[in-house]
């Protein structure tokens, strides 16, 4: 017998419909703005005060991303992984996904110091798509099932031109039609990282909203010409039943702290307990 799970209903029918036109949306207030600042320091302070970045971080024009090794991303301790598990973040998922059964991951951090060249362009990083759809499958399903959100927390005031993410209304359509009229639209544009020929806009927005896209949406980094570094934890939810398994690892990968430290709900979002 399969038991259904409700959830809250978080978003407006508008704010849902805002999602599935423009391929974005601003879900404000997940955190409190104490909650975003104690985040914001937590990361910071990953950062040597000596500013002898390590040499498996990535750096570019003033992006710092802290990796926990050369290939590894994923800042999964104790301290962070709450995020993994904020309730009114899981409810707007799940609500938009039509399922409560979900999985989250990802986890990686973003640092976005002052920058003040390459006046002549607002990104720092080029127009790009994080499908999790293996590079081996020549088309997109376009299928609920393989929707991904993801998207990043704001720990600080992202204002404009403040290092905030870029998006292309209404771009994770164009993405899907480019796609659907070609055998192997999974591989255009260099399996659409590197999206040149599409405009995108500026995600503004206040210290503990998170910028949600749907997984079609090209998007991309923003110089930040401010002094206030713009900090962001970036997150992923996924349905359980993902037809490529995205997100899922297997239970023996936290430890008692972790699991302590997400408590029941995410439990089941790490796929530790079923759901």
């Amino acid at each position: 017998m399969t038991t259904t799970l409700e959830t809250p209903q978080v978003l407006t029918d508008s704010e849902v419909e805002e999602f599935w036109e423009q391929g974005y949306l601003l879900v404000r207030g997940v955190l409190s703005r104490d909650e975003a600042a104690y985040y914001r320091d937590l990361i910071l302070d990953l950062v040597p005060r000596n500013l002898i970045i390590p040499e498996h971080w990535h750096a570019a024009d003033g992006r710092i991303k802290p990796m926990v090794s050369a290939d590894n991303q994923t800042w999964d301790t104790p301290e962070l992984l709450p995020l993994w598990a904020n309730e009114k973040l899981y409810h707007v998922a799940a609500q938009l996904l039509r399922s409560p059964r979900l999985r989250s991951f990802d986890g990686s951090l973003g640092v976005t110091l002052r920058n003040d060249v390459h006046r002549d362009s607002a990104l720092s990083q080029t127009l790009h798509i994080d499908a999790s759809v293996p590079r081996d499958v020549d088309n997109f399903l376009l299928t609920l099932e393989e929707v991904q959100l993801g998207g990043c927390f704001y720990f600080n005031d992202v204002l404009p031109e403040g290092g905030g993410i870029h998006v292309v209304p209404g771009g994770h359509r164009i993405v899907a039609e480019e796609a659907k009229a070609h055998p192997q639209g999974r591989h255009l544009h260099d399996d659409w990282k590197r999206i040149t020929h599409l405009k995108s806009v500026e995600v503004t927005g206040e210290a503990g909203d998170f910028a949600l896209l749907h997984h079609l949406m090209p998007h991309g980094a923003s110089h930040n010409r401010h002094s206030t570094p713009r900090v962001a934890q970036f997150l992923r939810y996924v349905r359980e039943d993902h037809p490529h398994g995205a997100g899922k690892r297997p239970a023996t990968a936290y430890n008692e702290r972790q699991l302590a430290a997400v408590g029941p709900l995410g439990r089941k979002l790490l796929g530790v307990d079923p759901w």
